[in-house]
């Protein structure tokens, strides 16, 4: 008997736009549901043109739109038509998720914000993705991960030196984790429709999310501790969780936690047994206390060998380390490709070899459905109509009207 995909079934109705809201999207399409995406029908998803953002890769496939719009299926819409306002409601009508990320005001004026369409879906799971959440004096305030999760949290300030450069957030770093948060909270409201038949509201912002990826420091400031601050290198007080760069440019980031265990597998890895006599480094006040002499010998020692040597041997030797990776050797990474990190993409038109990033978990017995190709602007116009009973006449006075536009229809003037 053939394993099912746990969504199959599932009807989505995406009206949203970037990475937060859809990518909770792609991972529910991942598990089998149906996706629907509602885009602008003359520029499409802005998403669609962020590789055109500096300094991101430059490249012959749309990255960013292959990951994030996998498999879903494009409506064309304007909504601001009473016509596009129309379909848009009856999708939503008939849509077991609804995710959006526009602002609570638009959403009024749209007649779609969650009072505005439950009464007529009551089994609805409406999902609101926000930047500073959905109440507040800045709850209309326009935010990116990379302002509301990274900058706002604390993050950005958390992570740098002191008196260090603040480090850019890479593309979408704070989007994805946050959008398993707001999947999290659609895959709950489903499995309480299942006991209630009810659906509901569920919501997520990049704030509480950013919140949440640096809580241990938020909770310390909550419980009145000193301020953090993370030393310039030269002044460390723990030179065994710290990075290092080896003899061909390449680094390692020591992580040993439980120091009093992997100091003398340490040592032997390194080939300095004679540490563990040293009175500077011989237990763990003493490497703290001169854990800039200690962060001042490892360095000259890294730099005496390639990573490759260091790896095995501290590998060897179990201690607790991560090489620091770069992002175009990832693709050949066998660990990764060991564990399914990536996954062949699969349809009509897809280059051959073409390969995704899976959504980071699996559950036994329940098979993802393959990546499929991330679809045209307006691809899906035509069927997603026929799917709401639109005779086909009607279909095509709307695309005459640029209500709806489909791929072989040129832009409304």
């Amino acid at each position: 008997m053939a394993e099912r995909q746990l969504l199959e079934g599932i009807r989505v109705v995406e009206f949203a736009t970037f990475v937060f809201g859809p990518a909770a999207g792609t991972v529910l399409g991942d598990f089998g549901a149906e996706v629907i995406h509602i885009e602008h029908p003359q520029i499409g998803d802005a998403y669609r043109h962020l590789p055109q953002l500096k300094p991101l890769p430059e490249c012959s496939e749309n990255y960013c739109w292959i990951l994030t719009a996998r498999g879903k299926k494009s409506i064309a819409l304007d909504v601001r038509h009473p016509d596009g306002r129309t379909v848009a409601h009856e999708l939503v009508r008939r849509a077991d998720v609804f995710i959006t990320n526009l602002h609570p005001s638009v959403l009024e004026k749209l007649g779609m914000a969650y009072d505005d369409v439950a009464p007529a879906n009551p089994r609805l799971i409406y999902a609101h993705a926000t930047g500073y959440g959905d109440r507040g004096a800045e709850a209309e305030k326009p935010g990116y991960d990379a302002t509301a999760w990274w900058a706002r949290s604390g993050l950005m300030d958390a992570v740098r030196p002191s008196g260090g450069e603040y480090a850019l957030a890479t593309a979408a770093m704070g989007d994805h984790p946050s959008s398993l948060a707001l999947f999290g909270a659609i895959a709950l409201a489903l499995f309480d429709r299942e006991r209630t038949g009810k659906g509901r509201r569920v919501r997520s912002s990049l704030l509480a999310n950013g919140a949440w990826a640096n809580s241990i420091l938020l909770q310390a400031a909550l419980c009145g501790g000193s301020r953090y601050r993370v030393p310039a290198r030269a002044e460390t007080m723990n030179a065994l969780v710290s990075p290092y760069t080896c003899s061909d440019g390449r680094g390692l980031y020591l992580a040993m936690v439980q120091e009093a265990v992997e100091w003398e597998r340490f040592t032997d890895a390194i080939g300095q047994p004679q540490w563990r006599d040293d009175p500077r480094f011989e237990d763990l006040p003493s490497r703290r206390a001169n854990a800039p002499a200690l962060l001042a010998i490892l360095e000259r020692t890294f730099a005496t060998q390639p990573l490759a040597h260091w790896r095995a041997a501290l590998d060897r030797h179990g201690v607790t380390f991560g090489i620091i990776a770069q992002i175009d050797e990832l693709p050949d990474d066998p660990q990764m490709n060991a564990n399914g990190v990536f996954r062949a993409v699969e349809g009509d038109g897809v280059r051959p070899g073409l390969r995704t990033v899976d959504s980071p978990f699996q559950l036994d017995g329940a098979p993802k459905r393959p990546p499929g190709r991330a679809p045209a602007l307006g691809e899906h116009g035509r069927e997603v109509l026929r799917s709401l009973g639109y005779a086909e006449t009607r279909v095509d006075e709307l695309v005459r009207a640029g209500v709806v536009r489909t791929p072989t229809e040129p832009k409304a003037s």
